[in-house]
């Protein structure tokens, strides 16, 4: 089991846009990234694995790097696309393509993950160090404010617990994560 950190905003908690593209809009896009990412030596698909019939339709990917225009004329400027890749860019956001099993469906929608990935994957027991380590409960759901870990990383004796419990090491990573949340005023750490 682990435990994800990451930045969530007021706008993760409303709709967000979605889009219904083809299988050969989902080729053509997967191709597409995989230029650009040779091109630009810069890792755009996660995973990237076009032998796995199920992440070929489950899987994220960086656009912000890449032009608006780039991306969407992948599937000819169709303007549900249009949103998605616009409000992820907007966000600092990867997108998300995932097919619905049901109906065959194939959805991309604004990721939860940052562009540049820097959530925290950790396991449970380091998670929960790591939580003891900024004083807080180690529970495995929950929430703090951006500005309420900002001040526990300021504070020397929460570094020195976190010393104690061995998880200094997380905490560069989670001051990585805390960058991200500039863009937002309404950013909170949260945790599941």
């Amino acid at each position: 089991m682990s435990i994800t950190f990451r930045i969530a905003t007021a706008a993760d908690d409303q709709l967000r846009p979605t889009a219904t593209i083809t299988a050969r809009q989902l080729a053509a896009f997967r191709a597409f990234l995989r230029e650009e990412s040779e091109r630009t030596s810069t890792a755009l698909l996660d995973p990237d694995a076009a032998e796995d019939a199920f992440l070929s339709y489950h899987f994220e990917a960086r656009v912000c790097p890449l032009a608006l225009a780039a991306v969407t004329n992948v599937f000819d400027f169709q303007t549900d696309v249009i949103s998605v890749v616009e409000e992820a860019q907007f966000r600092c956001r990867r997108v998300a393509v995932y097919r619905i099993e049901e109906t065959g469906t194939i959805m991309m929608r604004v990721a939860l993950t940052s562009d540049l990935g820097v959530e925290l994957d950790l396991a449970t027991a380091s998670a929960y160090a790591l939580l003891e380590g900024l004083g807080l409960r180690p529970d495995s759901v929950g929430e703090i404010p951006i500005d309420a870990v900002r001040a526990r990383l300021a504070n020397p004796a929460v570094r020195r617990r976190a010393d104690e419990h061995g998880v200094t090491a997380y905490l560069d990573r989670l001051d990585q994560l805390l960058a991200t949340a500039d863009a937002d005023d309404t950013s909170r750490l949260e945790w599941a």
